[in-house]
């Protein structure tokens, strides 16, 4: 399962948002503090037609990371398989630690992880193949 784009296009922090924390990065990025209800999560949920002996497999994600200024607005978060998280373990990191570094711009990482988010298959494929997953550094480089 991906992310439904017109239920799930993903949303960013503002100063205006009830969460906003500070700005961080060189950039100056608005960060959110994490805060999801446990009623919106199961609010989501039920709109992706997960089951509750089925919710033990996902985790509800933000789309656009906490890390790269997304927020807890529900269309920032969906409902992430647990094995499909595992094929992108480091991406959130790596995009953090680069706008951290200014090493890139907010625009480049919500462009990266979006990409990955919505096209799960091609790590998928390689873990299905015991072939390397694709690192984040590798598909920034590529595009994979």
């Amino acid at each position: 399962m991906t992310p439904d784009a017109d239920e799930t296009p993903g949303s960013v922090c503002t100063t205006s948002n009830d969460d906003f924390d500070e700005y961080r990065y060189p950039e100056k990025i608005p960060y959110c503090g994490r805060n999801v209800a446990s009623s919106l999560k199961k609010e989501i949920y039920e709109w992706y037609g997960i089951s509750e002996s089925e919710r033990k497999d996902y985790t509800i994600d933000h789309l656009i990371p906490l890390s790269i200024g997304g927020d807890n607005d529900r269309r920032n978060l969906w409902p992430e398989h647990k094995e499909v998280k595992a094929t992108r373990p480091d991406l959130e990191m790596k995009l953090y630690k680069q706008l951290r570094d200014a090493k890139i711009k907010q625009k480049i990482a919500i462009e990266k992880i979006l990409e990955v988010k919505f096209n799960p298959e091609t790590n998928r494929l390689r873990l299905r193949y015991r072939l390397k997953p694709v690192s984040p550094m590798q598909w920034m480089e590529t595009g994979y």
